[in-house]
């Protein structure tokens, strides 16, 4: 099952752990805001509508990722990153520190905390980039660590821009090119960040964890090349103000309705037909996925705007998914593996770590949550009952990654190891 790949460059389970554990505290942060005033959060251009996209996409969707990485760069690419502990310690402080200071200059207007925002929230994701990014060109190379290498890159050019942004905020003066820099950094993000390294990482579990057919070599070739030249020649229209730059939107829209489409039916085609919670997570994260393209070109053709709010609320939750159904995957295998690898016997088995019932209720509450966030955009008082439902699921995934650390450490701590027989 795990053919491939590097399993003893694995980092410790703490360099994981601490960015998956911050996931559900900016989560629960997020529906807070959301309770309190959805319809501040619904309209686009408003301080708590940017300070929301913002909690969902660095401290939620960003925070997961880059935690991730840390792992997946190790067992995919055969190269542990040096220093493990101590650079994980310091991208996600700066990280923590970062998305706080954002989120606090939009809600409160202090052109300071934009400066802060700017300094640490760059200097955390430039730093990652130039920790991982180096170590994705070794001798091991296939299609997932090629599209890592892309969304890394594309992550970094947005924190760029981000910072430019922020700049212009502290001192509120906007430049000509504000809504070109605008639209590159949510395009970067969005596509070249998060669609990118979700495509990525498709590619190496769907056919992994549940025995599908494998992406056709022809996907796998050329998805990455796609999204990249249509993300820089989309960029090159925006600044230069060029028309039909629409044709670059249309293009990845195609591409992702594909990804859509060929996954569905691979997890349709599973050898594996046991009941796994996170096939549910990534079925239902493909819908969304769906979703969000299939409104944003209605709003594209219309101009009718609740519909550019339901876009990328489905985009949001379609990475949501993903990440819940991976962490439900991720953090059972991390506690068997660290604790198997250090040769202790009563190692609990992955399906005893985070309980199926357990798991099926996160994703019972996400189901909810979706709904309600979906209708909410045309009845704000479903958007607060969202956050409720949303605050509870944030609630109990937080309390499965608990519960599972401590079974870790209980086992550290009580646990006999082969050589002390």
């Amino acid at each position: 099952m795990y053919n491939g790949l590097s399993l003893d460059q694995a980092p410790p389970i703490s360099v994981v752990m601490r960015f998956f554990l911050t996931v559900p505290i900016f989560g629960f942060a997020l529906c807070c805001i959301v309770f309190l005033d959805p319809n501040g959060v619904l309209t686009p251009t408003s301080p708590l509508s940017l300070a929301s996209v913002h909690l969902m996409f660095l401290g939620v969707i960003t925070m997961s990722m880059i935690g991730a990485l840390f792992q997946m760069q190790s067992v995919l690419g055969g190269r542990s990153i040096p220093s493990a502990l101590g650079n994980a310690f310091l991208i996600h402080l700066f990280l923590v520190i970062g998305i706080l200071s954002l989120s606090g200059a939009f809600i409160f207007t202090l052109p300071t905390l934009f400066i802060i925002a700017s300094v640490f929230l760059g200097a955390s994701i430039l730093h990652a980039a130039n920790l991982i990014l180096p170590l994705l060109f070794g001798e091991i190379t296939h299609e997932t660590l090629k599209g890592m290498r892309l969304a890394l890159i594309a992550l970094a050019l947005t924190a760029i821009l981000g910072v430019v942004m922020a700049s212009e905020y502290a001192n509120s003066s906007f430049s000509a090119m504000h809504d070109a820099i605008r639209s590159s950094h949510y395009s970067l993000g969005l596509i070249g960040w998060v669609a990118t390294l979700i495509i990525a990482v498709a590619f190496q579990v769907i056919e992994m964890f549940y025995v599908t057919p494998g992406y056709s070599s022809w996907c796998k070739r050329n998805a990455f090349r796609i999204i990249a030249t249509s993300l820089f020649l989309k960029i090159i229209w925006l600044f230069a103000a060029l028309p039909f730059g629409w044709i670059f939107d249309l293009i990845i829209g195609a591409l992702l309705i594909g990804f859509v489409v060929t996954t569905l039916k691979r997890l349709q085609l599973r050898k594996r037909r046991v009941s796994d919670v996170s096939i549910w997570f990534w079925g239902s994260g493909m819908v969304l996925l769906l979703n969000a393209i299939l409104t944003y070109g209605v709003f594209y053709g219309n101009g009718y705007e609740p519909l550019q709010s339901v876009s990328l609320i489905s985009f949001a939750l379609f990475a949501l998914a993903v990440i819940l159904g991976m962490m439900g995957k991720i953090v059972p295998f991390l506690v068997w593996f660290h604790l198997n690898s250090s040769g202790y016997m009563e190692v609990p088995i992955m399906s005893n770590i985070i309980p199926h019932s357990r798991a099926k209720a996160v994703f019972s509450l996400f189901l909810l949550t979706a709904v309600m966030a979906l209708f909410g955009v045309f009845l704000p008082e479903m958007l607060a009952v969202s956050a409720i439902t949303g605050g509870a699921m944030f609630a109990l995934l937080l309390f499965n990654l608990t519960q599972a650390l401590r079974l870790y450490r209980w086992t550290l701590s009580h646990g006999t190891r082969f050589e002390q027989i």
